[in-house]
């Protein structure tokens, strides 16, 4: 009996196009967690005021996304899709359609500096209420962030300045994360990527994370010995850091797999 090598050929056929498949760029962005970083150790530096040691860490977590000009082949989205701590968005979803990755680049440094500077009046304004006012005009904070841009890192920044400009230290000895933008007022907002920011805290030896109240919906799992605050200011979040009793439970969460 004869057999029409036509099937074979087909296979043949239909892997060539699969692995040419694999090979085509696609409008997508892979997301995944990035690293923590201790703000308090190198990246701030006040001048003009007297600075108090700390016991603890505040981490500043990322989010690994690719850029608007990389190539995502189909090879890239189906790995990622494998991966329990990936995601893979639409390119649209992520970065505004209309601009270049210059364009990006140039709105998430703004965005940094713009959170820095908002976290350093919102802390000064904290400072002013607690009785422990600081001349904004003689006093100088600096932080330097490398290859990282964005908003949402207000949070940690403010926290950090405070927590350097006062001898009361309320990290105790703790590794401590957190993600939110902020505003001059102290008022904490929300920030993309919480779940990943999450387990990027966990990676880095975090055991509290303070979380915008504005993500609650944003969270589907919160790793094992992590244990996770809802604050929307930073008054909240320093009183949630000296006394977990006092902490505002806003919202839910399930406890991660």
């Amino acid at each position: 009996m004869r057999f029409s090598p036509l099937p074979r050929f087909a296979l043949f056929i239909v892997g060539i196009f699969l692995t040419l498949a694999g090979l085509v760029p696609l409008p997508y962005v892979v997301l995944q967690p990035g690293g923590g970083a201790d703000v308090l150790e190198k990246m701030i530096t006040i001048e003009g005021a007297p600075t108090y040691p700390t016991s603890g860490k505040l981490l500043l977590v990322t989010v690994l996304a690719t850029s608007p000009g990389s190539p995502i082949f189909g090879a890239n989205v189906l790995y990622s899709w494998a991966k329990a701590d990936s995601i893979v968005l639409p390119r649209d979803v992520v970065y505004p359609p209309e601009q270049s990755s210059q364009q990006i680049n140039a709105v998430n440094k703004a965005d940094m500096d713009g959170s820095q500077s908002a976290a350093t009046v919102s802390a000064f304004s904290y400072l002013d209420k607690i009785g422990t006012p600081v001349d904004p005009r003689k006093v100088k904070v600096k932080i330097s962030v490398k290859n990282t841009g964005g908003p949402s890192g207000g949070l940690i920044f403010a926290l950090a300045v405070v927590a350097r400009l006062t001898p009361n230290d309320f990290l105790t000895g703790r590794t401590i994360a957190g993600t939110g933008t902020i505003d001059a007022q102290g008022v904490i907002g929300p920030i993309g990527g919480i779940d990943e920011k999450l387990i990027a805290a966990k990676r880095s030896g975090a055991t509290v994370f303070l979380a915008p109240t504005s993500n609650c919906d944003d969270v589907h799992h919160i790793p094992s010995g992590l244990t996770v605050y809802s604050v929307e200011t930073l008054t909240e979040a320093i009183s949630v850091l000296k006394d977990a009793q006092t902490s505002i439970s806003h919202c839910t969460w399930q406890r991660n797999r």
